[in-house]
């Protein structure tokens, strides 16, 4: 796939596959970084923003477009906004697990990690129009070998992980969708002011640069022929202002007949029908390997 497009890799002889992901925690990230912040109503207020207003919001501009979406919802947060996700999501979107509260799997038993990951698809899967059938890592690193965990629980594909700029499977079958720090609102946009969080970043960048940066990213995806998936999150793009570049991005992607708009189920799908072997040298081998080589040397 490096440096030319690959003729009939995607499907309908399209060019590139997109995704628009949506992640919706309802400031379970912000707590589990500051537990302090639940305590403060002005601050926390801000995360609340997505869920009072950026959802539906987002939803509109998504419905303008005739887009396709897929939201990563924790299990708690289903259960919490049950009537807003049937309303307004499980219509026309995707539902697919960003765990269960929020919890790091890297600090668990192999039996912890998938009763919680039972419990969030269940709870999700009661809500949905799909079946659920997507993970994406809440926090934490991703625990060796955790890919046959999701599968055990019931997963299908995940997208998590950074190592690629197209689907590629795990040695379980789990498909990997990966994703980029640079496709996502929340480094961008993400700020409050006292208490500062996240510490350091003093000031919002302007919205052209943002789109701008969003933009390029995929216009080079485009000619590489790769899967670009962009991250939003209802408080920090589902605002008044923020939400024009939702718009103008999805304008500028609908605007090329060669691009597979799709949802990322439907790439896991159509991945895990190729039955492609991943090489040796790939990101995710190396790890297995450097963690197998350092394991042996610590017996």
């Amino acid at each position: 796939m490096m440096g030319a497009v690959v003729e009939d890799f995607w499907p309908q002889g399209k060019t590139c596959a997109a995704i628009v992901s949506v992640i919706f925690d309802d400031g379970l990230d912000a707590v589990a970084q500051a537990p302090d912040l639940k305590g403060r109503s002005k601050s926390f207020s801000v995360w609340q923003y997505g869920a009072t207003r950026g959802v539906e919001r987002l939803c509109n501009v998504f419905a303008d477009a005739g887009a396709r979406t897929s939201w990563f919802v924790p299990g708690i947060v289903a259960q919490n906004h049950e009537q807003l996700l049937r309303d307004v999501v499980a219509p026309l979107h995707e539902i697919e697990s960003h765990g269960w509260n929020f919890e790091r799997y890297d600090t668990m038993s192999a039996t912890e990690a998938i009763d919680l990951l039972r419990r969030s698809r269940d709870a999700l899967n009661a809500i949905a129009s799909n079946e659920v059938s997507g993970f994406r890592l809440p926090a934490g690193n991703w625990p060796r070998r955790f890919d046959r965990l999701l599968v055990e629980a019931g997963y299908r594909w995940s997208a998590s992980l950074n190592g690629d700029d197209v689907p590629y499977s795990h040695s379980s079958s789990l498909v990997e969708i990966p994703v980029h720090i640079e496709l996502e609102d929340r480094p961008y946009f993400q700020f409050n002011f006292t208490p500062a969080f996240p510490k350091g970043q003093s000031r919002i960048p302007s919205y052209e640069a943002v789109l701008g940066n969003w933009i390029a990213e995929f216009d080079a995806y485009r000619k590489y022929g790769l899967c670009y998936v962009i991250q939003l999150r209802p408080e920090w793009t589902g605002t008044p202002g923020r939400i024009a570049l939702v718009e103008a991005l999805l304008a500028h992607i609908t605007s090329f007949d060669d691009v597979w708009l799709a949802t990322a189920a439907d790439v896991a799908r159509w991945h895990a029908g190729k039955d492609t072997v991943v090489p040796g040298d790939h990101p995710i081998n190396v790890y297995e390997a450097y963690v197998d080589e350092e394991r042996a040397g610590e017996r």
